[in-house]
């Protein structure tokens, strides 16, 4: 019982979480043709028509979207951001294998890029990729660990690989620490290099040495001054 109510509020979750995420905006066609008028005066900018190609998504124009990707592209075809974007949109018209060349270009692009890896990951996970779509899942969390919270990223739910590469994740940031702690021959000079003194510190520690150094003249101008009057 306790399985079947938490898995109704998971589909709840998600349920609202991509009600919100897909809630279009009522001035969209307005947007659209705002774009386009810059789009006019600048033909060749490649993020105007990036851009473009997402509010015509928004508002479904699929294909009126991928030609404004594909535009952008011919103009900047370095632009990983680009290729994500159209590699989204072949997806969504059902052209899985032209959608897996983008997402690939843009990982070569932009390997740091979490998105990128996660998308292509859900990509391979569907043609049964298995151990591509987990390496892709597991650098994606590396990344950026949000995208492991359903809130942030909800298509958590549809895959069976996140457990897996979640925990080869977790066990390569586990590998790359340091286990055993080294041991300093002057520990407190180390710290102190380490981690700078504040500036209050600093001046308080200047103002103790000049008063020391005062006192020191001090004491020698005395000895002196016995010396001179023939004191013991």
């Amino acid at each position: 019982m306790r399985r079947i109510i938490t898995g109704f509020l998971i589909a709840m979750l998600v349920t609202a979480s991509l009600a919100a995420a897909i809630d279009v905006p009522h001035n969209l066609g307005a947007a659209i043709k705002a774009q386009k008028r810059m789009i006019n005066s600048r033909p060749n900018d490649a993020r105007a028509l990036n851009d473009l190609g997402n509010l015509l998504t928004l508002a479904g124009r699929k294909e009126e979207a991928e030609d404004a990707y594909r535009r952008a592209l011919e103009i900047a075809p370095e632009s990983p951001t680009i290729h994500y974007n159209l590699g989204l949109l072949l997806r969504q018209m059902g052209r899985p294998r032209a959608a897996l060349d983008e997402l690939r270009r843009a990982v070569e692009l932009d390997a740091g890029d979490a998105w990128s890896h996660y998308q292509l990951g859900v990509l391979l996970e569907e043609r049964r990729k298995t151990n591509r779509a987990v390496r892709h899942y597991k650098q994606a969390f590396l990344i950026e660990p949000e995208l492991a919270e359903l809130s942030v990223n909800p298509q958590l739910i549809d895959s069976r690989l996140i457990t897996r590469a979640l925990t080869l994740a977790y066990e390569e940031r586990v590998a790359s620490l340091e286990t055993a702690p080294r041991q300093y021959e002057q520990p407190e000079r180390i710290t102190r290099l380490l981690v700078p003194e504040s500036k209050e510190k600093r001046e308080e520690g200047e103002k103790r040495k000049r008063k020391g150094s005062k006192r020191g003249k001090t004491k020698a101008g005395e000895e002196q001054a016995e010396d001179q009057s023939g004191g013991v």
